[in-house]
């Protein structure tokens, strides 16, 4: 999981995350914003506080001798009791007193409930400090805190023998809130939460999601080259067709993108006078049938003799996708000894193609056979270039076989669809065999996709996706 969000990790997804789930979180804010004010609505309340302040001695005989002067360091002495005194008001036993005095104990007041609503706090550089009540009752509050006046004097000379207190100003009934529920405030919260949590979450799903978006993530973690850059063509009217097959008068964008591809793979060959290549993905609806053939018709359309061997066994769709029916005898035929030799069929000029023949219960030990590797052979003396259509090697394990038979493997990965752990499962799977990969395809790309090519000169306008 952490692996995963690490690898996926980019500031340009995370962005795109928000941006494409933006929406959903302003949705989100709002829904939460009337919550928590409708909450804050129901259960608002205000409260009260009631304030009397107190003039410390440091002497208790200083509380009635109106005559004496205190000097600098009585006042400091003084000013040293203030922690002490404070500690007294909110002790349990003065507290007990002041609910006595007032009788709330017999209406179920403690004297917790009374210490959560009393504070008290000195005045910088005097010896006087405030006794604060606060209340949702302003009557209550005012109540405690003369009460607290009334008997903390005493109280304060009884345990503290060297100094003592004296009442400068008594409480007043408060008219004005201190503080009430702030309706704004819970919704401006609620928004927050709303946005953030949604973030979040989709944050997550996000960075977990391998799905290929962008070219950059399969740059960003394979040190294997994209040969070729295919465009998902996708017509502007609704009911006009593409026919997603090379033709001669294919769109520019295709033929352009197919003609990149072909040169590209004419630098794998390794010098060979017929490279072989096998074309595989990860899972199946990549694109790596469609791609065999049209790049089969791009090298055919440049004058070579190509040659399409489906060796996908199991699950062939290649004569779909080229409206031909099957040889009678195809590859599978061959391979199981039934015949001497495979029907091969011609689809255009310089273009001919091996079907794969009946589904065969042993795909993956036919095609590890020396009768595959003496069609290759044969056919490597006749044409220019061979193309292998296999089935994914994510689910199969047929295209691991042919592995010596080829000049290299070319991945097919599909924007919007391929996993990119399912590709570095299948990489690490050829690499172990010391498989040469010479390169992917990146198949499938948006024309509005900012890694496209040919966006610059306007070629996509033509076509939406």
């Amino acid at each position: 999981m952490f692996q995963t969000i690490l690898s996926n990790f980019h500031l340009e997804k995370i962005f795109w995350i928000i941006k494409s789930k933006l929406k959903y979180m302003i949705l989100a804010a709002m829904l939460l914003a009337l919550g928590a004010g409708f909450f804050a609505y129901r259960t608002q309340s205000s409260t009260y506080v009631a304030r009397i302040s107190f003039y410390a001695y440091s002497n208790p005989d200083y509380i009635t001798d109106t005559g004496v002067n205190l000097s600098t360091s009585e006042v400091t002495q003084a000013r040293s009791l203030l922690d002490s005194y404070m500690q007294i008001l909110r002790s349990n036993r003065f507290l007990t007193m002041v609910l006595e005095s007032l009788n709330l104990d017999d209406y179920g007041y403690t004297t917790n409930y009374l210490k959560n609503r009393i504070g008290a706090t000195s005045v910088s550089n005097t010896t006087v400090f405030i006794v604060s009540v606060y209340d949702e009752d302003p009557m209550f509050a005012m109540m405690v805190a003369n009460a607290i006046g009334e008997l903390a004097p005493a109280e304060i000379i009884r345990i503290v023998k060297s100094g003592g207190i004296e009442v400068l100003d008594s409480a007043e009934l408060p008219t004005q809130p201190y503080a009430s529920t702030s309706i704004i405030k819970y919704a401006l919260l609620g928004a927050i939460l709303g946005f953030v949590l949604v973030a979040g979450i989709a944050l997550i799903k996000g960075l977990l999601d391998t799905t290929v978006r962008r070219k950059y993530e399969i740059e960003d973690i394979f040190t294997i080259p994209i040969l070729g850059t295919i465009p998902r063509m996708v017509p502007q009217k609704k009911k006009e067709t593409i026919d997603l097959l090379l033709q001669q008068d294919s769109p520019f964008v295709m033929k352009e993108a197919y003609s990149d591809l072909r040169t590209n793979l004419l630098f794998t060959a390794k010098g060979e006078k017929c490279p072989v290549y096998a074309l595989t993905s990860a899972d199946p609806n990549e694109g790596k049938s469609l791609n065999s053939i049209n790049i089969a018709r791009s090298f055919a359309q440049a004058g070579k003799r190509v040659l399409i061997v489906d060796a996908d066994m199991r699950k062939s769709e290649l004569h779909k996708l080229l409206r031909m029916e099957k040889t009678q005898t195809g590859l599978s035929e061959y391979l199981a000894g039934m015949t001497e030799q495979p029907e091969i069929a011609n689809v255009d000029e310089n273009l001919d193609v091996i079907f794969s023949g009946m589904f065969p219960p042993n795909p993956t030990e036919l095609l590890m056979s020396d009768h595959f590797a003496a069609l290759l052979e044969a056919c490597r003396k006749v044409y220019d270039v061979i193309l292998m259509d296999l089935p994914p090697v994510g689910i199969v394990s047929d295209a691991l076989a042919v592995g010596t038979q080829i000049t290299a493997y070319i991945l097919v990965v599909c924007e919007q669809i391929t996993k990119f752990d399912r590709e570095e499962m299948i990489v690490r799977k050829l690499e172990a065999l010391g498989a040469n990969i010479c390169g992917f395809i990146y198949n499938g790309i948006s024309m509005k996709s900012p890694d496209y090519n040919y966006k610059q000169y306007g070629y996509e306008t033509k076509y939406k996706n």
